[in-house]
């Protein structure tokens, strides 16, 4: 899911649902699944004798990739050999959020504090949603200084780095591990722009200038400490100034 927007796999295995749907397993493909905060791909699967439209990936079992299709005609049977191809805008968009979540982060900790650590997040194409701790309501003010750094980590269109190593290297360069996962002895580490250093398995942009812009959209309190930040990238937030400028 890192490299191609499409790939030829051999399917494994397809088990039928409710009415059209079908689980389509091969022995290798593009899509990303579901995990860590990123929602899984959507695309297609094309046999000699079928074409199926993928609405979601995600882990059947750790390592096992499930397809929830559904078929658009034909059938597809095990041992053929697909074509599998993700829709690569809302891929795209899900890396411009991805990545922008981790400039966020780090953002939120230089104007807030060292205190401020990652709960939760969500990435999906139209948004991106970040829990994080915090003792109180961010101010006006603090919004947009962590807007102001955000952005300008942005502009200055740094490259974005994955690359893998052990657990230890990775902590020993400062990359920023989340309570609560779990890690092998061998991590994936994704350095966005020169601040940013973080454990991430997830799919993200090239350089930092192809986020286009962070706008944060909303600020509040999950639960006790808890507070959740909602934020759009790229043509999301060409879509809101739009909005905002026709009301």
């Amino acid at each position: 899911g890192y490299a191609d927007d499409e790939t030829q796999g051999r399917v494994l295995a397809v088990l039928a649902t409710d009415g059209d749907d079908v689980e389509i397993f091969v022995d290798r493909t593009t899509c990303y699944a579901e995990s860590g905060g990123q929602q899984g791909d959507r695309g297609t699967i094309r046999t000699s004798t079928g074409h199926a439209h993928v609405s979601d990936t995600t882990f059947a079992l750790p390592g096992l990739r499930r397809h929830t299709a559904r078929m658009v005609s034909g059938r597809i049977d095990p041992g053929q050999v697909a074509d599998i191809a993700i829709d690569t805008d809302r891929r795209a968009a899900i890396r411009r959020n991805h990545t922008g979540t981790h400039i966020l982060h780090w953002a939120l900790g230089e104007v807030l504090g060292d205190h401020v650590k990652q709960q939760g997040s969500m990435v999906s194409p139209d948004r991106l949603r970040f829990d994080f701790s915090h003792f109180q309501a961010v101010t006006a003010d603090e919004i947009e200084r962590i807007e102001q750094l955000a952005n300008g980590q942005v502009l200055s269109n740094d490259p974005v780095r994955a690359y893998e190593t052990t657990k230890d290297e990775a902590t020993a360069m400062g990359a920023i591990a989340f309570f609560g996962d779990k890690y092998g002895d061998i991590v994936r580490v994704l350095e966005a722009g020169r601040h940013s250093m973080e454990l991430c398995g997830g799919t993200h942009v090239r350089a930092t200038g192809d986020i286009g812009t962070i706008k944060i959209v909303s600020e509040g309190s999950i639960a006790s400490g808890v507070r959740r930040i909602e934020a759009l990238t790229g043509t999301g937030s060409v879509a809101l100034l739009q909005h905002d400028e026709r009301t």
